[in-house]
């Protein structure tokens, strides 16, 4: 059976909310209209007078892109993934009473919108099992940890930084409910890709251009919230050392995270035997975001891809197996890219500084949680002046905010997910959801490697990173666990 969609959804998009429509007499709507969008114009072509035509030309975009995000959920997810692969840091240069990212905008008014229609229409409904569950004490144990350390020097940045993490991992629910056929899991795979290859092809041309160049590009988003220090990022912080890839990123290892993660899942897309998505949008994507991945010079992320590509082979593709080996001792025999060779080598043997630091992360994280093993310290400073919080560890982040309980939850609630993708993959391993389930799961264990040496999945200042996580978990729990009776054999 092939899934479709249900004959009211045939259209791109439904409007968020039909019981408001027909309240108003059709030509006081239309005066309405047309009223607003001349005081639109005049205000528009105000701006575009006193501040310039590129912040005017923003200005419109950002309305158009607040239309869509409006229009339905599924647009707003849209939105935010194409933030948060292209400008994750950037903020809306308004301020009202704070200052909002342009990720944080998106991820409100997709949530908003969502829940609208969830009250609105009685024919939406919220998931809810033990995965949900677990996610939502999850939250709960963020929210305990965080009121239990409000002592330990929060500032307001603190607040806003934890209430993007919360809007973050929300957006699991969204995505999850708001995937209601094959056709919506591919289309969100798609932005994903094209998203995440549009910021590797940058990365790459200002890499090439040099310091220079990424100098000059980027420090045009200082006005927008983008750091005015360490804009061109080199291995160890060192100049004289190799430069490292970020795009409009910021950090060079979430950025690697970011394109381990789509990497595994373009990897897995171009090999499935029921083919979802076409060659040519996955076989550019591999090549940009392999290339873009190894000058980031993340160890993490090469590892973590590595972990992905592994649950790829071994699950369902073992014929890989010979010739990923043939081309392994051809690339070591032949010397290929022997400096990142190199690298990963001083790395495991724990010879660089940059390894160095990270163990006495380590070491200094397993004494904060000794001290405060059940809830740990929240998400500010440590409250001894020994000590001091982040650990470039997801795990050991989590253990020492919100202390081993909440890394026990967090463990199960992974699980719980990963279980659940597996089983719908077990049953549905002929067809093409079958092998979407598979990269995603594939995406979800990069992820999860991932973090055994970075941060940034569970780091509420990178709250782009954490959507990108739970997002992979709401397209394996949409498959998994579908928000309405549908059924995938076939698709």
């Amino acid at each position: 059976m092939t899934a479709t969609l249900p004959r009211r959804d045939r259209r791109a998009f439904l409007p968020a909310f039909p019981h408001v429509r027909g309240t108003l007499p059709r030509p006081l709507a239309t005066s309405l209209v047309v009223a607003a969008a001349v005081l639109l114009a005049a205000a528009v072509g105000w701006f575009s007078v006193v501040q310039g035509p590129i912040p005017a030309a923003a200005i419109v975009a950002g309305l158009v892109a607040a239309v869509v995000v409006l229009s339905d959920p599924r647009a707003g997810i849209w939105a935010v993934v194409g933030v948060m692969t292209l400008l994750p840091f950037a903020v809306i240069p308004v301020r009202v009473g704070l200052t909002l990212t342009l990720f944080e905008a998106a991820a409100l008014g997709t949530l908003g919108v969502w829940a609208l229609r969830v009250m609105l229409r009685r024919d939406e409904r919220i998931v809810s099992n033990t995965p949900a569950a677990l996610i939502v004490l999850l939250l709960a144990f963020t929210l305990f940890a965080f009121l239990l350390g409000v002592h330990n020097a929060y500032s307001s940045q603190t607040f806003h930084d934890y209430g993007k993490f919360v809007l973050a991992v929300l957006l699991v629910f969204v995505v999850w409910n708001t995937t209601r056929t094959l056709d919506d899991a591919r289309r969100l795979t798609t932005v994903l890709l094209l998203g995440t290859g549009a910021a590797a092809a940058l990365g790459l041309v200002l890499y090439a251009g040099g310091p220079g160049l990424t100098l000059r590009v980027l420090s045009r988003l200082i006005p927008y919230g983008y750091p005015s220090t360490r804009i061109v990022r080199y291995v160890e912080d060192d100049p004289a050392k190799p430069m490292r890839l970020i795009s409009t990123s910021v950090d060079p290892n979430s950025f690697g995270g970011l394109l381990a993660v789509v990497f595994v899942l373009a990897c897995a897309a171009a090999i499935a035997r029921q083919r979802l998505l076409p060659r040519w949008l996955t076989g550019p994507v591999i090549l940009l975001t392999g290339m873009a991945m190894l000058l980031t010079q993340s160890r993490g992320a090469w590892v973590g891809a590595a972990a992905g590509l592994a649950v790829l082979t071994l699950l369902r593709y073992r014929w890989l197996i010979v010739p990923g080996g043939v081309l392994a001792a051809a690339v070591l025999g032949l010397g290929l890219g022997s400096s990142f060779i190199h690298r990963l080598y001083l790395g495991l043997t724990l010879q660089d500084q940059a390894t160095k630091l990270r163990l006495a992360e380590y070491r200094n994280a397993i004494a904060i949680i000794r001290e405060h093993p059940f809830f740990g310290v929240g998400f500010g400073e440590a409250p001894s002046i020994t000590l001091q919080t982040g650990v470039s560890s997801i795990y050991l982040t989590i253990a020492e905010r919100t202390g081993l309980l909440g890394l026990a939850v967090f463990l199960f609630a992974i699980g719980a997910v990963a279980l659940a993708g597996f089983r719908f993959w077990r049953h549905q391993r002929d067809t093409a959801a079958g092998d979407l389930a598979l990269g995603l799961l594939a995406a979800l264990a990069t992820a999860l490697t991932v973090g055994v040496f970075d941060h940034y999945f569970f780091n509420i200042t990178f709250p782009h990173m954490v959507a990108l996580f739970w997002m992979i978990c709401g397209l394996i729990l949409a498959l998994a666990y579908p928000s309405r009776l549908r059924r995938w054999a076939g698709a």
